[in-house]
Parts: structure tokens; C-alpha cells; sequence
């Protein structure tokens, strides 16, 4: 679905000079890192929470200590966000070059979009834990990664220190298609470290509620 919006989204521009193709696909960069992270983020809410509801988590905790199993998972579930990551971008690949006749998406090299990938997906994983429900958390967990993309048009110069604006600038996406310009928040320096942070601090919090909540 997600290459059916985008490839309906662009006019066919496809015998038009490569400069013109260039400034249209330059900004489906950044929007298709955003459907990846959104993407990502599901899967790794997701992975925890099936586990949860099926029982897996309870059982996995009898035969190991629970600290090891988390630790376990994360690695996992980042590898799994890589992929989910890569599989959006690849598939924004081909909407584009339908469209455009071009491969496109020359800024958005596979490394930069799994690093997102990766990260959206232990964010996911972060809120699982927090909020423990399957369903209530396949909404929260995107919602709280993406909130900057509602606050954006309103205040771009607070948006930009969120999660989501902080880790697209980290890997050296540009966020002027999401309304946020280059001149406000955390310089390129600065974002990797600031991502990090928002991902640790959620990861502990999602950690302790996991290691202190009897299951079910």
C-alpha cells in the first residue's frame, strides 16, 4: 500500500529533464524514512506483545531470568526493524521508478534508512513493554515516535528536538519536507547523541516496568 500511495502521489514526469525528476524524489526520501520508522516501530511492538499474549514471555521467564531474556530480544527485534525498513524502502524503490522511470531515491542509501529501521523498531519494543496490551499499544507505539509530525506545522522549533526528527537528522535525512528547517533543533552533531538518549531512557523505563510486572 505504501508504494501504491506513493507512485499515485507523483505525476508521471517520466521524459522530463533529470534535474526535474531530482526535485521531486529528493523530498520522498524523508517521507519514505517516516514509513519506515512508522513501520518499524509496529513490528517491534508487535513481536512483544504476540509473545505476551501468547504466553511466550511467561514461559520464557520460568526457564531463564528475566533480564537475559530482554536482553535477548533487543538485538533481535532491532535486526527484525532492519528489515521491515529496508522492505518500505524497497518497495518506494519501485513506485518510484514506475512513476518516474528513474531509480530514484539517490539521498536515502539502504545504510541510512536500516539505522532508522533499527532504531524504530527497539522504540517499539520500549513501548510494548510499557504499555503490555497488544492492541492499545500498536497505536501508542507509532504515535509517540511520530507525535513531532503533528506538532510540526505549529512548532517546528520543538518538534525538531523529538524522537523521530532527531534520528532522521542523525543518519543525514533532510527535514524540510516534514516543515521542520534546517536552521531549528539539534545540529547533525548533536542529534545522534540526543536520539540515543530518547531511546535509552525509554528502553530503561519499558526494562523496569517488564522486570517488575507479574505475567499473566
Amino acid at each position: 500500500m505504501l508504494s501504491a500511495s506513493i507512485g499515485a502521489s507523483v505525476p508521471d514526469v517520466s521524459f522530463a529533464p533529470e534535474e526535474a525528476k531530482s526535485a521531486i524524489v529528493e523530498p520522498l526520501s524523508t517521507v519514505i524514512a517516516v514509513y519506515s520508522a512508522v513501520m518499524a516501530t509496529i513490528y517491534g511492538s508487535f513481536r512483544y506483545t504476540v509473545d505476551r499474549r501468547g504466553g511466550v514471555v511467561a514461559q520464557r521467564a520460568t526457564l531463564q531470568p528475566r533480564r537475559w531474556g530482554l536482553i535477548a530480544r533487543i538485538p533481535f527485534t532491532a535486526l527484525g526493524g532492519v528489515l521491515v525498513a529496508l522492505a518500505s524502502l524497497l518497495g518506494g524503490h519501485a513506485a518510484l521508478a514506475a512513476t518516474l522511470g528513474t531509480r530514484g531515491l539517490a539521498p536515502a542509501t539502504l545504510g541510512d534508512v536500516a539505522i532508522v529501521g533499527a532504531a524504530a523498531a527497539v522504540w517499539g519494543l520500549s513501548m510494548g513493554l510499557l504499555v503490555q496490551a497488544h492492541l492499545p499499544s500498536l497505536f501508542v507505539a507509532p504515535l509517540t515516535l511520530s507525535a513531532a509530525l503533528l506538532i510540526a506545522p505549529l512548532w517546528p522549533a520543538v518538534a525538531a528536538w523529538l524522537p523521530l526528527p532527531a534520528l532522521l537528522r542523525a543518519v543525514g535525512f533532510d527535514l524540510t519536507p516534514l516543515g521542520i528547517d534546517v536552521v531549528v533543533g539539534p545540529p547533525s552533531g548533536a542529534a545522534a547523541p540526543l536520539t540515543i538518549a530518547w531511546l535509552v531512557l525509554l528502553l530503561i523505563g519499558g526494562s523496569g516496568a517488564f522486570l517488575r510486572r507479574d505475567f499473566r
